[in-house]
């Protein structure tokens, strides 16, 4: 049984489906900076039309509870509003966040947390999309300054983990849907 699945991990498809090349989180003055790259098996139109299906985010990850345009300011500005439950070991919290979203053509995507409206005093995310042949390279990149707390010994850890776990959901949730088929 172990020489099975260490065959199958080193089949290249099955064990690359949304690889997390590049991940890190720090943490200065209440901000957290994450950064990560991610290879997803689907091309890059796919990709940025799943992500910015803001009404149905729900349907690329569990984690997300909802998500729903509340204002629409032109074809490639919305405001968005969704509630995310995450959890990392013994640290819940169901997490409100209202984002000004813009799409620059179809490669990249930026999102601007309004504070007074979420569970955030400052926010702001970037997803740059790129095509590497028939798959798209993403780079994620985001800082965040919670309201809420966050234990802060393990704070950076916590982030990275949740982030990249949710990251590695959304692009195995895309790259089974590219496929047609059921995501695991």
């Amino acid at each position: 049984m172990g020489k099975l699945l260490a065959c199958l991990l080193c089949i290249p498809g099955i064990a690359q489906a949304g690889e997390i090349s590049a991940s890190s989180v720090t943490l200065a003055d209440g901000v957290y900076s994450i950064a990560v790259d991610a290879r997803i098996d689907a091309p890059p139109d796919t990709v940025q039309r799943r992500i910015t299906d803001y009404d149905h985010l729900s349907s690329i990850n569990h984690s997300i509870k909802e998500s729903r345009i509340v204002q629409t300011f032109g074809p490639d500005r919305h405001r968005v509003h969704s509630v995310i439950k995450a959890c990392v070991l013994f640290f819940c919290r169901r997490v409100t966040q209202v984002q000004d979203i813009v799409q620059y053509g179809k490669r990249r995507v930026e999102a601007s947390i309004l504070p007074e409206l979420s569970d955030f005093r400052y926010g702001r995310a970037v997803w740059q999309l790129e095509a590497d042949g028939p798959d798209t390279m993403m780079h994620f990149t985001a800082q965040l300054q919670p309201s809420f707390w966050v234990p802060p010994l393990i704070g950076p850890w916590l982030f990275e983990n949740k982030i990249v776990s949710e990251l590695q959901e959304s692009a195995t949730t895309i790259e089974a849907d590219w496929r047609g088929q059921d995501a695991p």
